[in-house]
């Protein structure tokens, strides 16, 4: 069975009997007059068929004793192959998905209706629809929406709305051993690129420069993608968690937060290093990187099943306070809060904050970020480090370990730059 197949499985098992799910890959969004945004499929879509073609649709059917799987994908167009390129044939579709049943787009809205309309039904009488509804603006067609398509079962065919994404949550939170090797892809090819960027790097040169050759890397390299809007942000600046506008000249004692990833096949890498541009932690720089360094592998050796995320955030704001008073960097009546203002994790995954209930405790197979961060605006200091980890029974795997983060590795990389 295919990777697509068992996890259409997986949802089969939890659809009620007599049910029918729908789930779709989505449309481009207008930019401007003449102009369409760049094309993002449906991550949920993408989880069960491997498609990453708009207009396309996957259709369940759970009833009757059987399983039934539909995929849905715009029928060929000469005229539209000319402007837009090459479309998936119904060949090529059923060998991404391992569907046999694939049939043109324009077949969905007639098939769906012969589903479920109880008379001379062959599915029987259906009675509920499973739906993606927290994504309800979600466009599937020029005029409708998910909204309009929930409205429109609910009172044309008199049929329960079920939203699906607590399926979809549930399943996309345990990663398979494939899912994990494209994150480990996606996390090499980003070392490979942080390397790329620090080779360009000289005192002088635009933040936003060091961007650039991050994303030049990747579009040499198999036109790797990125997962984030790349954050390049040195002294100051890096005190901003979501610094925007890399305007700013690099200096020759800064330190330099990069907070980077691309993708591969999908699957997203979030990596954050800091750097000293003149090659050497000194001073306060060396006190909040430490501090910040022995927290991510402190968090990092705790991690195990049955831990949530809120007990990994508990220890490591209390660790940070700890470490910042008894290097002398805050008082003791000072708040932790005034310099370590986000979570130290979050799921990885089809999404770069993957999808995922955070109550929940870990289990064997998710795939979390480990990333504490200090913040001094008073020094003009901010240090994130952060690492993308596999949770297992025996504990934590790190799948960024040969991306560098201890001080000595650090400097020796900045030492030995082409």
């Amino acid at each position: 069975m295919s990777e697509f197949e068992n996890r259409r499985k997986k949802v089969f098992d939890q659809m009620k009997d007599n049910s029918v799910a729908l789930f779709f890959s989505g449309v481009s969004k207008i930019a401007s007059e003449d102009e369409y945004l760049p094309f993002v499929v449906n991550k949920n879509f993408y989880y069960l068929t491997g498609i990453k073609q708009e207009h396309s649709a996957l259709m369940l059917i759970k009833a009757i004793g059987e399983r039934r799987a539909y995929l849905f994908i715009d029928p060929y167009s000469e005229l539209k192959e000319k402007w837009t390129g090459k479309r998936l044939t119904q060949e090529q579709a059923t060998y991404i998905s391992g569907l046999n049943s694939v049939y043109t787009s324009d077949n969905l809205e007639t098939m769906l209706s012969l589903a479920l309309t109880n008379e001379n039904n062959q599915y029987g009488d259906i009675d509920c629809v499973y739906l993606d509804l927290t994504s309800p603006e979600q466009k599937l067609k020029e005029g409708m929406f998910m909204n309009d398509l929930s409205v429109k079962i609910q009172l044309d065919y008199q049929k329960t709305v079920i939203d699906s994404y607590p399926i979809l949550r549930d399943l996309r939170m345990v990663k398979s051993a494939a899912e994990v090797e494209c994150l480990v892809k996606a996390i090499e090819r980003t070392n490979n690129g942080i390397a790329f960027a620090l080779n360009h790097l000289k005192v002088g040169m635009k933040e936003h420069e060091l961007a650039d050759y991050f994303e030049l890397y990747g579009r040499l390299h198999e036109r790797s993608t990125l997962a984030f809007s790349t954050i390049v942000a040195s002294g100051k600046n890096a005190t901003c968690l979501h610094y925007p506008s890399q305007n700013d000249t690099v200096k020759e004692n800064d330190l330099i937060l990069f907070d980077l990833g691309y993708n591969h096949e999908e699957y997203s890498a979030d990596i954050s290093r800091t750097f000293p541009v003149n090659g050497k932690f000194e001073g306060v720089q060396a006190k909040i990187y430490e501090a910040v360094l022995n927290c991510n592998k402190a968090v990092i050796q705790m991690i195990k099943p049955g831990l949530t995320i809120k007990d990994l955030q508990e220890f490591a704001t209390e660790f940070l306070r700890k470490q910042c008073i008894n290097s002398g960097l805050m008082d003791i009546n000072d708040d932790i809060r005034n310099y370590y203002y986000h979570n130290v994790s979050h799921h990885l995954g089809l999404d770069t904050h993957d999808i995922s209930l955070r109550e929940k405790p870990l289990q064997n197979g998710n795939v979390i970020t480990v990333e504490p961060g200090l913040y001094f605006a008073k020094y003009g200091v901010g240090v994130r480090i952060e690492d993308d980890v596999l949770v297992s029974e025996d504990g934590a795997v790190v799948l960024s370990k040969n991306i560098a983060k201890e001080m000595v590795d650090v400097e020796r990389m900045m030492a030995t730059r082409i």
